[in-house]
């Protein structure tokens, strides 16, 4: 699909500017005139046969059929009929169609070349063999003074005068001269012997100023008519084409004209009752004649009119373009089928977009049967004129925006296109209208120096750059201008939204789209409006209206306090995790030495900060104590010290100020008229009807949002001890729910936040273990609560009962140990670690006094039990109860003390509850020999014993699968302890080279530790599933361990080998 300045080419004198409108006003006089030697006043366009068919006239059935019958007859062919009327209720062609018989009438042949696709040559008359007569009856007087005399001034005397001038004339003056119908002489006098074609227009017009100049005056017209149709039926040379007009049309709307015509005839004041009156009495005798004799034709019909339009506009046009750009309007229109008037999905509306190319039928339609109802603009003559405007402005502006010309088109910024409009429509008084919210000829002059529908554009551009919402209001707007005095009571007064589509839409430009800018006039036009169903303009007060004015009314003071109050809904005070100050500019704003982090609302309107200033200081000459407590939150448009303020970042904050100054003075504004409509002039009703509570609270929101929105940069001292500002995004809402879950999200993120969730982890144990004891191993918990408020580097806490939290959990998992020391004393007066237990619930840990002491100072100062080698352990407890088969946990304690040493029994237990996590033990409740499955027994991989019980018994695996419990394993080879260390580390840099050799198996687990390594340090290996190729991979890693790494007192080693298979190299030498 192209656009169509691609595919047709209008006539030179639009392309050039040249085109005069005027050329479309001929009429039929001016022509006869022309021929009867007279100065012709109409454009050569018209004047000119040649000219007149080859570039003005494209030949529609209606026009073929009467120039056929009209002069087919004149040949001398009684078959065609004698009397035609023409009918013009499609809109057009009447006065084109006269034009046409006179200029064949007058040269006939000598236009056969122009005319051969319109009628048989053999039909035309040769030059002067026809006598053309052409009475406009709008035109022609009823009488003409004569000194002092009035004398009668027929229409059968104007006959006579332009068939045989004022010879012929003279002859039958007695009847010409009177208002009589004439008798057989005149006809005989004036008609035999010649070749005649009479054409009457506008006879209605004449025959109600002949009533009213005399009595019977439409009798009389009437009687002629019936004289003259029965003669032209008896003669073949007689042809009569007539055309009414009447009542029912657009001379009779004219009412205060058709009154004004009346009177002027009758000397008189003629009341609009007594001239309809008058118009109607006389009417009716000649109506009924024509209607009896005359044989109807339309010359242009409907689905002509556009080929007629682009014949007269355009030089060429592209015709297979055409149908691409139909079908792409229907797949366009196929989508969109639920939102578009049912006819638009039809196949006969895709060949009435073929033949209206490249006109939009909507266009057609709206010109054809909207405007030209209005008699001021002149049918036909009017649309020509439009239509010619709106290709030269898409022309002279090479707009590719247009694969058809629709309403919308229209350039209304352009004076003479709005003065033809307007003029034409007597909307002149809409003109303030068009300019505040379409764009008019003076919108420059506007405060903004735009329409609110260019506003609309430049706010929510359309992706193709389309001017969306200018297209969709210009529309409703034009819509407008016809049936404004019924308003909604008449059907041509405003479009509705399914219409609106269809006029508006094009491929690129969809219905949706449209729906988004007609809803928008609901929110800021001040002079279009929806109701009933339809969207059109109007100069009543509406709210649109009233908003605007109240909007230049505010102060500034007004709208910055509401944006400041705005602004304090961001965050609500009472959140729990920051103490939150607003409007916040300076650092003295935010306090010092507070129990909860602050955090800062910048105020809007403090222009430029430096956010370090604000951590430091607590004011002039004030050293802030605490500051790590201290958080702001930035809006885009304060400038902020560390920022980069380029000129987009310059741009955004302008936009984003400009957009909160909007929505601030609409929400003041709207909140104002519903306090007092009346004082507007609206009244309360209009406003619920217009659902304006809703809408006053949508904006309301929408300004809690936007304001939220703009406080996007968090300002805090980060890890490095730097101020550092970050990005935040927060959707809006008020109470800052969202605000305050993004700076909890960004601070987690950064580290510099401890949640509830956290306190308790190991992660959070050890990552804090460097921060609480860089400066001293024994660090106290007063002293460490006041660095997590003063030192920038350190995280902050969620809520000040976290540090409880932390240092009980620390203690638990063995990070740090905890005591308490109230004298010079050697040892502290409490202790707590690891091996210890779990701190008792009602020691109070705020009091003076407790300290923290790392796990080597303890061991240092022998405050804490000698420390435990687990892995011995776990050795001890799988080696007894190995040697058991099965054993209660109170006797595997036992023996674990006997060789371990003392030892807590909190300790072993962990470690069996690993061992069983393992799959390496079972457990179960019951007797170590019972034989008998329990219904509790616990075992396999990743099994979790929730909680180990001195009576609970303790069983191997070999042993149950043994009972039959489970079903048998797999064999497995192991080896474990010292001994398997023993067995593995000689082998340890040759077992990489037994694989290469063909070992086989694969090691389902091989973990050693307590490596002893050379020069100091130790090394813990762990192999899982690693199966023989891989072993092989391992070949020069192994090698190098094995002749780097030695057996130490604590190395042990662990080995487990499923299906062991003799063969295997690695079997052979461990049992060797």
């Amino acid at each position: 699909m192209k656009f169509i300045i691609e595919t047709c080419l209008p006539r030179q004198d639009i392309i050039d500017g040249t085109f005069n409108p005027e050329i479309f006003t001929a009429n039929l006089s001016q022509v006869i005139r022309h021929y009867n030697g007279k100065a012709a006043i109409a454009h050569s366009l018209y004047t000119d046969g040649a000219q007149f068919f080859h570039d003005a006239t494209y030949p529609t059935e209606g026009l073929k059929r009467l120039l056929s019958d009209v002069f087919g007859r004149l040949s001398g062919d009684n078959s065609f009929p004698a009397i035609h009327r023409l009918e013009t209720a499609f809109g057009g062609g009447k006065t084109h169609t006269l034009i046409a018989l006179a200029h064949l009438g007058f040269r006939g042949r000598e236009l056969a070349p122009d005319v051969r696709d319109m009628l048989p040559s053999q039909f035309l008359p040769e030059p002067g063999e026809v006598a053309v007569v052409g009475v406009a009856g709008d035109e022609l007087p009823v009488h003409k003074p004569r000194g002092t005399d009035l004398f009668p001034y027929t229409l059968w005397g104007e006959i006579a005068f332009q068939i045989g001038g004022e010879n012929l004339y003279h002859q039958v003056e007695n009847d010409a001269v009177s208002y009589a119908a004439p008798g057989k002489n005149y006809f005989d006098s004036v008609f035999s012997g010649r070749k005649i074609l009479i054409m009457l227009d506008e006879l209605a017009q004449y025959s109600a100023r002949l009533q009213a100049a005399r009595p019977d005056g439409g009798e009389q017209l009437a009687a002629f008519l019936m004289s003259l149709h029965g003669f032209a039926r008896q003669h073949t040379g007689v042809s009569v084409v007539l055309t009414l007009a009447g009542s029912t049309d657009a001379f009779a709307k004219e009412t205060e004209k058709l009154a004004a015509l009346v009177s002027k005839v009758r000397g008189e004041e003629i009341s609009h009752e007594q001239a309809a009156e008058m118009t109607q009495k006389a009417e009716k005798g000649v109506i009924s004649v024509v209607s009896r004799d005359a044989t109807t034709v339309v010359p242009v019909h409907a689905a002509e009119i556009s080929s007629v339009l682009s014949k007269r506009l355009f030089a060429s046009l592209d015709l297979r373009e055409a149908e691409q750009t139909a079908d792409a309007y229907m797949d366009m229109y196929r989508i969109h089928s639920p939102s578009l008037p049912a006819r638009a999905s039809g196949e006969e509306y895709r060949e009435i977009m073929r033949s209206s190319y490249p006109f939009h039928p909507t266009f057609i339609r709206f010109l054809n049967e909207k405007m030209a109802s209005i008699d001021t603009f002149q049918g036909t003559r009017g649309v020509l004129r439009v239509l010619a405007l709106v290709v030269r402005s898409l022309w002279k502006k090479n707009s590719n925006c247009a694969p058809m010309i629709h309403t919308s088109h229209l350039d209304m910024s352009d004076a003479r296109t709005v003065n033809e409009i307007l003029g034409r429509t007597g909307g002149g008084d809409l003109l303030p209208a068009l300019n505040t919210d379409v764009g008019g000829p003076d919108t420059s002059n506007l405060v903004t120096g735009r329409s609110y529908a260019q506003l609309a554009d430049r706010k929510n551009p359309h992706p193709q750059e389309y001017p969306l919402y200018e297209y969709t209001w210009k529309t409703v707007f034009l819509h407008s201008l016809v049936g404004r005095a019924e308003a909604l009571g008449s059907n041509l007064f405003g479009i509705t939204g399914q219409d609106a589509f269809l006029s508006i839409a094009f491929p690129g430009l969809t219905p949706p789209q449209i729906e988004t800018a007609l809803r928008e006039i609901d929110n800021s036009a001040q002079y279009l409006r929806f109701h009933q169903g339809r969207y059109y303009a109007s100069l009543e007060p509406s709210v649109n209206r009233a908003l605007g004015t109240i909007r230049g009314s505010l102060r500034s003071e007004q709208v910055d306090d509401l944006l400041a109050s705005t602004a304090r809904k961001v965050v609500k005070r009472e959140e729990g995790t920051f103490q939150v100050i607003h409007d916040v500019s300076a650092p003295e704003h935010i306090p010092d030495k507070t129990e909860k982090p602050v955090l800062g609302l910048i105020a809007l309107d403090a222009d430029q900060i430096i956010a370090e200033q604000f951590v430091t200081t607590a004011g002039p000459n004030r050293p802030r104590i605490h500051q790590n407590m201290v958080f702001l939150l930035v809006p885009k448009i304060v400038r902020e010290g560390s920022r980069v303020w380029d000129t987009e970042t310059a741009i955004q904050a302008k936009d984003m100020l400009n957009r909160m100054d909007a929505l601030a003075h609409t929400v003041l504004a709207m909140r104002k008229l519903r306090k007092q409509p009346e004082n507007y002039g609206i009244n309360l009703a209009k406003l619920l009807e217009n659902e304006f509570d809703h809408r006053l609270k949508e904006r309301e929101m929408a300004l809690i949002t936007t304001v939220t929105q703009c406080y996007d940069g968090l300002c805090f001292p980060s890890a490095s001890g730097q101020v550092v500002r970050k990005e935040i995004s927060t959707g809006g809402g008020e109470g800052g729910a969202s605000v305050i879950e993004e700076i909890r999200r960004l601070l987690k993120s950064e580290g510099e936040l401890i949640t509830s969730d956290m306190a308790l982890t190991q992660e959070t144990a050890y990552a804090l273990t460097k921060r609480f004891f860089e400066a001293s191993q024994t660090p106290s918990l007063a002293s460490v609560k006041e660095n997590f408020a003063c030192r920038r580097r350190w995280p902050i806490l969620e809520n000040p009962s976290l540090l409880d939290q932390i240092i009980r959990a620390g203690v638990t998992r063995g990070v740090w140990c905890l005591f308490r020391m109230t004298g010079q004393n050697e040892k502290p007066d409490k202790f707590f670690s690891q091996e210890t237990g779990d701190i008792p619930f009602d020691i109070d840990l705020s009091e003076k006094g407790w300290g923290l002491i790392t796990l080597q100072g303890a061991s240092q100062r022998s405050w804490s039990p000698i420390g435990i080698d687990r892995a011995k352990v776990k050795t001890l407890v799988a080696e007894t109860v190995k040697q058991f088969e099965a054993a209660t946990v109170a006797d595997v304690i036992h023996q674990v003390k006997e060789q371990f040493g003392e030892i807590p029994d909190r300790t072993v237990t962990e470690v069996t509850k690993d061992l069983i996590h393992d799959g390496k033990l079972a457990v179960f409740s019951g007797k170590p020999g019972q034989q008998e499955k329990p219904p509790d027994l616990i075992y396999g991989s990743g099994a979790i014993a929730p909680l180990v019980k001195a009576e609970n018994i303790l069983a191997m695996p070999a042993t149950i699968a043994k009972r039959g419990w489970i079903k048998k394993k797999t064999e497995t080879f192991m080896l474990s302890g010292r001994e398997g260390a023993a067995r593995i580390i000689p082998l340890l840099g040759t077992m990489g080279s037994l694989y290469v050799r063909g070992a086989k198996s694969a090691i389902r687990t091989l973990e050693m530790v307590d490596l002893e390594i050379p020069g100091g340090g130790r090394l813990h290996l762990t192999l899982e599933n690693v199966p023989a190729e891989g072993m092989k991979k391992l070949d020069e890693l192994l090698e190098i361990l094995g002749e780097t790494v030695r057996q130490g007192d604590r190395t042990e080693a662990d080995l487990e080998i499923d299906d062991p298979d003799e063969t295997c190299l690695l079997i052979q030498k461990l049992k060797g």
